[in-house]
């Protein structure tokens, strides 16, 4: 007797990560951002189960033009 077995990830996303995954990965570049910041960016989910999955490549877009926004408001832009 065959069973299906439920996978936690979503298959709609290629590179699933949850708001905390993500946040820890950005602490590490210098630039972190919690993970209720991340879930305000407006970035596409997916639900799976009761966690919200987002595509790794689109947290680290996002993540890309906040902190190029952050630099160029500072006071030592060149």
């Amino acid at each position: 007797m065959a069973i299906a077995s439920f996978s936690p990830l979503p298959a709609e996303i290629e590179d699933p990560v949850t708001y905390r995954e993500a946040s820890a990965l950005l602490a590490r570049t210098g630039h972190p951002y919690h993970a209720a910041s991340i879930a305000r960016w407006g970035l596409p989910k997916v639900r799976a189960g009761r966690t919200d999955y987002v595509s790794w490549s689109d947290v680290l877009e996002a993540h890309r033009d906040r902190v190029a926004v952050r630099l160029r408001s500072s006071s030592n832009w060149p």
